[in-house]
Order: structure tokens, then sequence, then C-alpha cells
């Protein structure tokens, strides 16, 4: 069994304050240099902020903490139509992973503005994810699931379909992972947040980290 950090709920609250949390939504609480990505198709502009992952101790097997921020190219507002489909590809250029290691920092950098996630109201808050602690069953590689039973199949699944920290991917297609070592982040259903995330029609999110932490990447399954 795994260890990981089911997202029960979201506490809404208003944007501004800098400190060194979990969070979706708002700006960047950078721990050292800003390291804004830009889109690859879309000439200087900004992909929008998703969200930063404060990965403390041990939470990934890590023995140090990081900040993980996300990316991804996204509408301007709620009314917007645009749609960029290489968000869903892990080197589309239309996401990006940006891993931060502290160092003693206890005050985060302000940087520049930019896009940032909105509600169906167009309004922009933080959304600070309740987390529970909790097991499930270990990441299987492809084959070994593969061998399992079509009902063993559906349990394992049932058992890791969730939007969480850690743990096992409920991937719904094909293990889309690339070559080497890597631990899941993020796993999140993005239609059913109290943010919009427009990411397809029944899209999932993974984001996932390289086991030295050093990298990471992330892709979209549409259902």
């Amino acid at each position: 069994m795994a260890k990981t950090y089911e997202i029960t709920d979201f506490k809404k609250r208003e944007t501004g304050a800098k400190e060194f949390i979990t969070k979706f939504g708002g700006s960047p609480d950078w721990i050292k240099e800003e390291e804004w990505p830009l889109s690859l198709g879309w000439e200087d502009r900004k992909m929008t902020f998703v969200g930063q992952i404060y990965l403390k101790k041990d939470m990934l097997g890590n023995d140090e903490d990081y900040m993980v921020y996300l990316f991804m190219t996204q509408p301007e507002s709620f009314d917007d139509d645009f749609f960029d489909p290489d968000i869903a590809e892990w080197d589309g250029g239309e996401n990006a992973v940006v891993i931060q290691a502290f160092d003693d920092e206890k005050t985060p950098l302000k940087g520049e503005e930019g896009p940032a996630l909105f509600d169906e109201n167009n309004e922009h808050f933080e959304y600070i994810p309740v987390l529970r602690e909790t097991l499930e069953p270990d990441d299987l590689e492809e084959d070994a699931y593969s061998r399992l039973s079509d009902e063993q199949k559906t349990r394992y699944f049932d058992a890791v379909d969730r939007d969480k920290i850690g743990g096992a991917p409920a991937f719904f297609q094909a293990d889309e992972r690339p070559e080497g070592e890597w631990k899941l982040l993020l796993q999140l259903h993005c239609n059913f947040q109290p943010f919009v995330l427009r990411a397809g029609a029944m899209p999932t999110l993974f984001v996932f980290l390289s086991e030295d932490l050093k990298e990471g990447g992330m892709l979209v399954q549409d259902a």
C-alpha cells in the first residue's frame, strides 16, 4: 500500500497573501527567482498559473522540501473559447512544471503578474485543498495491470481514481509516462473543481516528477 493525500474539498480565499502553501489559483509564491513559462505556439503569451504544490519532506519519499509550480495555456476569461489541444501532451509546449528547492527561505518572492485561474463568474480566488492522508494500492506497471482480471482491474481503478497528491495514476487510456522513473505528484479531474480549467471534454490531469525531483511533466487524458 502507498501513502497518498486525497483532495476532499477546497477552501476559497481572496488572492494576495504570500505564503508557502499548496494552492490553486492566484499568483506563484516563488522561493527563488521567477520562472514563469511562455507558450511555445503563441508568441510571448504567458501560460496560466494553475497552482503550486508544497511538497514537504517525505510526502513522496523526498528528503527535503520543494515547491512545484504548475502552468498551462488557458483562455483569458470564462467567455473566451480559446483552446490549444497541445496542453494534453507531455512535450506539447503548452504546459509546464517548475520545481524550486527550499534553502531556509521563509518569505516568498513576488514576481510579475500573469494569467490566473478564474471561476464561472470570471472572479479570481485562491483555492486551498483540504487533504486527507490515506493508503491506496501501489502503482502497477502496465504489464502487471494487464494480467489482472476484469474484476481486479475495476477494483484497482476505483481505488486510485480520485483527486490527490501522490499515489498511483488512474489511467483510463494507455500509460503515457515517458521512459524512466517518475512519481505521480497530482491527479485532478479538471471539470469538477470550483475553478475553470479547460483541458478537454472530460479530462483528468496527471503531473509527474522524476525520481531525483529535478524534472517534472504533465499530461491530460480525455474521455
